[in-house]
Formats: structure tokens, sequence, C-alpha cells
């Protein structure tokens, strides 16, 4: 499986040398020399992990992430943000801001390597998650559904009954009326089935509260 990395960052020749090593270690690698563009380009290629730099042009790499993290689309993105910051105070700002993680230049290859590892790893893992959180929904759902599909049909079935052992029943219109409810009861059982048709093909839709929620398609 391809995986996809973007840079973005304001110095071409950094971004050059980077992009050489991350393609000979089998990485899909795009890049943009600022935020504006690297935000296209966010939209373009659906990165799996995004190297975002502090400084640069037009915008600071920890407004872009602030702006990315506030999106419903691309919350989830993973970002490391590299910089020459190195304070405790830097690293505090670019976590708030909504860094997944964050290395210092100068850094060595192999870290930088891990810690994209580690990234992909977390984003494999949140993907599973989520596939496992619809099938869980889909399955509560569809308890939820057989408790009222069971209720007219069970309803439907006493009348059948009670039309079935009372013998005394001389009165056509009675017997019409209670035919006429079972089949009420059976429609709207009907109705109910043919709501769940579409439970095997779920999506996750944003919620209010900054979650995400399930529902059919």
């Amino acid at each position: 499986m391809l995986n996809t990395v973007l840079i973005i960052d304001d110095n071409a020749e950094f971004v050059t040398l980077l992009q050489m090593q991350l393609k000979i270690e089998g990485y899909v690698v795009t890049s943009a020399l600022d935020p504006i563009k690297g935000w296209k380009e966010m939209e373009r290629c659906q990165p799996d992990i995004i190297l975002v730099d502090w400084e640069m042009p037009e915008m600071s790499g920890i407004e872009l992430i602030k702006l990315i993290k506030a999106d419903d689309v691309h919350r989830s993105r993973y970002i490391i943000m590299i910089t020459g910051h190195s304070g405790t105070k830097d690293i505090v700002q670019g976590l708030d801001a909504g860094a997944d993680d964050y290395l210092r230049k100068p850094f060595e290859t192999d870290e930088l390597l891990a810690r994209i590892r580690s990234g992909l790893r977390i984003r494999s893992l949140e993907e599973r998650i989520s596939e496992e959180t619809k099938r869980l929904t889909a399955l509560e759902m569809a308890l939820s559904a057989t408790d009222k599909i069971g209720n007219p049909i069970a309803a439907a079935k006493i009348y059948q009954q009670l039309l079935m052992k009372n013998a005394g029943i001389a009165n056509l219109a009675e017997v019409l009326n209670s035919l006429n409810i079972i089949g009420n009861l059976l429609d709207e059982a009907l109705n109910l089935i043919n709501k769940l048709r579409p439970i095997d093909s779920l999506k996750s839709i944003p919620a209010s509260d900054g979650k995400t929620m399930i529902t059919p398609e």
C-alpha cells in the first residue's frame, strides 16, 4: 500500500532534498512552498501525513494547522510540524494548535521516518476504529428495528388468533374491521423492513460536537 506525504515548506532546497529521501523509502511525495498552495495540494492528493514548516509567507504553519484541524473533512489528517523553533513553549504552542507531532530542525532522517511510520500506524488504527463503529452502529440499528418490527407483527398475530377462536363473530363488519387492522399492522412492519434496506451501506458524517455520527446513505 502506497502512503502519501505532503510537505509544506517555503525552503525549496530543503523540500527537494526531503522529497528525494522519502521517495527512496517508497512514499508518494508531493509538496507546496506556501500554505495557500499547500491547502490546494492537500485537497488534491488527500495525504496520509502532512509535514508543515512553522515560518512561511502569507500564513504561519501554526495558522495553517488550526485551519486544517477546524475543517470537518481534513481534521483527521496526521500533521508533523517541522521547524527550527525548539523551545518548550514553541513545542506546546505547536501541539496546542493541533499538530500531532513536532520535530526540530536539523533532524536525522531516521527519526523523521520513525515519526512518519508512527503517524501511519495511528491513522490505520483510527480507520479500524471507524469501521468497527460503523459495524456496531449497524448492529444497534438492526436490534432496535427488530423490536419495532416485532410489535406490529405480534399485534397482528393476536388479532388473527382472536378471529380464529371467536366462533361467535357473526357480524361481517367486525370481521372486516379486524382484518383491516391486521393489514395496517403488517404494512407498518413492511415499511420498517424497507427502511432497513440501506443499513448495509453506512457513512460517517460530522456531528455538531466535533465528533462523527453514522447514517445510512
